[in-house]
């Protein structure tokens, strides 16, 4: 059904092109507001490029979170382009990128939320055993409310673009034109990846570890996508991925460098990666287990059925 309501609506070739530029030109809209700001402050454009690249903008007096505010909003830029592309260039309905039903479960993604927000939570307690002289106290009262006030109302419609437009526009739009479920989800998958190849993580570790992780994370979220028919629960997961680094631990190299409540001093890669595969493996088992999922091989791999979808 998820990928089969992709059939409803315009589907031309030219129209996945215009989105595309659409996209593109929201997500520069919401880098425009920094960038007056800085001309206003008598910046010159090199300064202001210098800036950027280094995400510092404290010597234009714009602290940590104000940072974070407007580096989020090119990301609330992007989703208004993507909802004007689908609801405007492509006359589908905007819920179909995350479900073929009726309504949202907002249920099912508050649960995905809390569940995994738990087992990272563990699996966090469970370093902080191994390595308790890693963590140190990170938190700054001046900064944390407005931290969270972020993480709560705006980090959420990041992780949304992310997750409508890999697992859900262009992982329905691929599946238009390949006749099997794996080719969709391994291509977003990557490209996935390949959005978070500038990530200061990338330089830090080195490019095979972060794209074991980054890659492996657009897998895993791709295959609850097509078991679950729905978006529903990805949007749950990349949401608290992203809230819990936003609010809870930090690290020197992270690409969401924030006045969390705790740092880690260093970072092993296969210690998160091991960890990541853990919580995935774990989450995968109760959500099956809670939802009943049956033939979720199939789901991932198997044909792309073109069926006449009943209910939208």
């Amino acid at each position: 059904m998820f990928l089969q309501i992709a059939r409803q609506g315009k589907n031309d070739w030219w129209r996945y092109l215009i989105s595309f530029f659409l996209i593109m030109i929201g997500i520069l809209a919401g880098q425009m507001p920094i960038y007056i700001l800085l001309l206003a402050k008598g910046y010159s454009e090199i300064e202001i490029s210098e800036m950027a690249q280094t995400l510092n903008f404290e010597s234009a007096g714009i602290g940590q979170n104000a940072t974070l505010f407007f580096m989020l909003l090119a990301f609330v830029g992007g989703l208004v382009g993507l909802w004007m592309s689908v609801v405007f260039i492509h006359k589908k309905k905007f819920r179909w990128l995350i479900t073929p039903f009726e309504t949202l479960n907002w249920r099912k993604i508050l649960f995905s939320f809390g569940l995994w927000m738990l087992l990272t939570i563990c699996a966090e307690l469970v370093m902080y055993a191994l390595h308790p002289n890693n963590y140190v106290l990170h938190f700054q009262p001046d900064k944390f409310p407005g931290l969270l006030l972020i993480s709560l109302f705006i980090f959420p419609l990041q992780t949304s673009w992310e997750e409508l437009t890999f697992r859900g526009y262009l992982m329905q739009g691929i599946s238009l034109i390949v006749p099997v479920r794996w080719i969709p989800l391994v291509f977003t998958s990557a490209l996935f990846g390949l959005l978070h190849i500038m990530n200061e993580e990338v330089s830090a570790f080195g490019i095979a570890p972060t794209m074991v992780y980054y890659i492996g994370t657009g897998l895993f979220l791709g295959i609850i996508t097509l078991v679950d028919d729905s978006l529903e629960l990805a949007l749950g997961v990349h949401a608290a991925t992203n809230i819990y680094s936003s609010l809870f631990v930090t690290f020197e190299a992270s690409s969401l460098r924030t006045a969390a409540i705790f740092e880690m001093k260093s970072v092993d890669m296969t210690e998160m990666l091991l960890a990541f595969f853990a919580i995935a493996a774990a989450y995968f088992w109760i959500v099956a287990g809670k939802f009943n999922w049956s033939n979720w091989l199939k789901r991932c791999l198997g044909p792309v059925q073109s069926q006449q979808i009943e209910q939208v």
